[in-house]
């Protein structure tokens, strides 16, 4: 009877413990490698330099991995007086089971600057105005924090692309950087009655194994 305890409690672990299937997952260790990404600088007017570059570690570390792992953009990106606009746009990933997006952000910490970010999902396409995003946000300066976005089924066969859009005035602006990217699908939430079921036939099963021992 103890071993049948031991398989039914085996059983709760292994659904508690089942990792999401990931299908995207990049911590920016090699920006110059990236494969499938799209980097658009829409800002207005341009500047000298390309949206997004390797990270500096003068300005500050990676969240995790090498100090330089993760990918970067700053002021240059526009020109004096003007409007940012770097995009940074992942491969496309099913969208078929419904899907969390996790990444990290930070800012520089120069007194006096602040740097923001949108982000937001297309259904498949690469273009600024295929995505739907949110409303620029600052971004914190004291350590990286974590974003995660839920995404919705969006039926059988569809695809998605996730953007971060670099943005704001270029005379505030300073220095951004995007760490560990991931794109998993969501975790199946348990239906309640099996839940139940479950947790009953553990106390049951318990609740036998001690009328047993106290015969």
């Amino acid at each position: 009877m103890q071993k049948q305890i031991f398989a039914a409690l085996g059983l709760a672990v292994a659904a508690a413990g089942a990792q999401a299937q990931v299908l995207l997952s990049e911590g920016f260790e090699n920006v110059s490698t990236l494969s499938g990404w799209v980097m658009l600088n829409n800002s207005s007017p341009a500047g000298a330099i390309g949206p997004w570059f390797q990270g500096d570690d003068s300005q500050f570390t990676a969240q995790s991995g090498a100090d330089t792992s993760f990918i970067a953009s700053n002021y240059n990106v526009g020109a004096a007086g003007g409007t940012l606009s770097a995009w940074l746009i992942t491969p496309t990933f099913a969208t078929d089971k419904a899907v969390d997006i996790v990444f990290y952000a930070r800012g520089a910490a120069d007194p006096g600057y602040f740097d923001q970010i949108a982000y937001g999902w297309s259904a498949g396409g690469s273009t600024p105005g295929s995505f739907t995003m949110t409303a620029p946000a600052t971004v914190t300066t004291n350590g990286w924090t974590q974003y995660t976005v839920h995404l919705a089924a969006q039926g059988a066969g569809t695809t998605g692309r996730f953007a971060i859009n670099y943005a704001g005035m270029d005379d505030n602006a300073n220095y951004v950087g995007i760490d560990n990217l991931s794109v998993s699908v969501a975790a199946a939430v348990p239906e309640p009655s099996a839940a139940l079921l479950m947790g009953a036939g553990l106390m049951g099963l318990v609740g036998w194994t001690r009328r047993r021992m106290a015969r």
